[in-house]
């Protein structure tokens, strides 16, 4: 497996280094998962490709690349380095929020997936090096899929929802190869 540095502007993305069958997976899950909630998922109100669709479908692969890359190696060895940062990272995840705003989703239940994301990935994030993180952070997520299929929502914004509440609870927020 070919290891390669990563350019300073990509740290906050891939760590300092990562491979390129990583990269390359996670552009994949980005480029696919994105592709399938438009084509197939996605019924917008107004069929006009505008800017909003443009941001809202960057937003979303932004989430569907992050739930593959914060398992890497690289990207999870960074923030462990760099405890300020991973807080930081939570913190400024408001991603769903955007992406209901933009893409015309339930607010409400944008506003409840994020309030219970973002929590539950800080209580995590305070478990680090703590024997049940991955198990708390597993349970987290599971708790909260089961709240996010319970919500009314539009198929495309669950699949959203569901892989914003991974990638910030479960890959982000959990210590996967803390040593």
């Amino acid at each position: 497996m070919k290891i390669i540095t990563m350019p300073q502007a990509l740290h906050e993305v891939f760590g300092e280094q990562q491979s390129i069958a990583e990269i390359m997976a996670t552009l994949a899950f980005a480029l696919t998962g994105s592709a399938v909630m438009y084509f197939f998922l996605y019924q917008p109100a107004n069929p006009d490709f505008n800017w909003k669709t443009i941001l809202g479908l960057i937003l979303v692969a932004d989430v569907f690349a992050g739930c593959i890359a914060n398992f890497t190696h690289g990207t999870n060895r960074f923030y462990a380095e760099r405890p300020k940062g991973r807080l930081i990272f939570i913190l400024i995840h408001v991603h769903i929020l955007a992406i209901a705003w933009l893409l015309n989703a339930p607010f409400e239940y944008a506003l409840l997936t994020w309030a219970f994301t973002i929590a539950s990935a800080l209580v995590i994030n305070q478990l680090k090096n703590h024997p049940l993180q991955k198990f708390s952070g597993a349970a987290f997520m599971c708790f909260g899929l089961f709240l996010l299929i319970l919500l009314p929502m539009p198929q495309w914004f669950l699949l959203c929802s569901v892989f914003f509440m991974i990638k910030v609870v479960f890959s982000f927020a959990v210590d996967h190869y803390a040593h």
